[in-house]
């Protein structure tokens, strides 16, 4: 019996090798087969999309573009498979703009033709390369040697559109931008002169809880190049909370030779301010007119005079009081 298992043991183990051998081979030819058809299929012309990187080079320190220079370029081409294959494993190609050999100092434009990209985007790839699409086409760009000036940036026009939820509120004072003021060139001198500031662009956001950050565009100007063109706007959102004062009661429209006295002489007022407003001082005012006294009654209504700081809805802990009038 155990010869059997023995004998049984071996000829499992042949027929495994076997099996393994068959199998390496069987791999080893259909490797062989995708090699070759890798090799035919790359042979062969093949259309593929590249990006290439656009450097500008020799610009003078005094020029600025109004609009902006493009850095890359999408192409599309027809090669070799094997062309393309080997580009796969380069760098991005890169084309060079001279900035002497493609500016009109007169139109202050640098101008490449379709043409001229054609050509400066051949000697970056193959030349027997098939171009068959570049995006853009060519490049035509303004710029200015006239120095620049910095502006603030305007956002108060703005501030209407951010919209606090419920018993919350917007500190404008606290409102800023980053950075605060930008650099703007133009085309002429004239130009630049009427610029005093450069405004965000309209945002709108309602049911604001807490402070609200976001990078926002600035409004773009005619021939007019704005550095940075984002900047990020700070809203600072805070709570509501109600606060509570002992108010004195004054009189208004006491005729001469008559003084009016209320019971109680002063009362309790509430009211919602800002949180980070709590501790400062309220000038709030609460007044009795001599010309709503109903001598009929021995009440008369009070209400609340003036206002002046960061609060909303006083509210009077009563609408009435009682009244005495002395005469002189």
């Amino acid at each position: 019996m155990g010869r059997i298992k023995e004998k049984s043991k071996k000829l499992w183990r042949k027929l495994r090798t076997f099996s393994s051998k068959e199998t390496a081979l069987f791999l080893f030819f259909v490797c062989m087969a995708a090699g070759f058809w890798v090799l035919l299929a790359f042979n062969n012309n093949m259309t593929h999309d590249i990006i290439i990187n656009v450097n500008t080079t020799q610009k003078p320190a005094n020029v600025t573009f109004i609009q902006e220079m493009p850095t890359t370029i999408s192409v599309t081409i027809k090669d070799r498979g094997l062309s393309f294959l080997k580009s796969f494993f380069k760098s991005t190609p890169h084309i060079e703009i001279e900035f002497d050999a493609y500016s009109d100092e007169k139109t202050k434009t640098l101008v490449v033709t379709p043409q001229q990209l054609i050509n400066e985007v051949r000697q970056s790839v193959n030349r027997e390369a098939n171009i068959i699409k570049i995006n853009p086409e060519s490049i035509n760009v303004k710029y200015t040697t006239i120095t620049g000036k910095k502006v603030p940036v305007n956002w108060e026009d703005n501030l209407t559109n951010f919209v606090p939820d419920k018993q919350f509120v917007i500190n404008p004072d606290m409102v800023t931008t980053e950075p605060d003021s930008v650099m703007v060139y133009a085309l002429d001198r004239n130009s630049l002169n009427e610029i005093t500031e450069v405004d965000i662009l309209s945002v709108e956001v309602d049911n604001l809880t807490k402070t609200y950050i976001k990078t926002v565009r600035l409004k773009p100007i005619k021939d007019v190049r704005i550095i940075p063109d984002r900047v990020k706007i700070t809203v600072p959102v805070e709570p509501l909370i109600k606060k509570e004062q002992v108010v004195p009661i004054s009189v208004r429209n006491q005729p001469e030779g008559i003084n009016l006295l209320t019971f109680p002489p002063s009362i309790n007022v509430s009211y919602l301010l800002p949180q980070s407003k709590y501790k400062e001082p309220i000038n709030l005012t609460v007044v009795v007119d001599y010309n709503d006294i109903d001598l009929s009654t021995n009440k008369v209504k009070i209400k609340v005079g003036e206002i002046s700081g960061a609060y909303s809805d006083p509210m009077l802990s009563v609408d009435s009081v009682n009244y005495v009038i002395e005469r002189y």
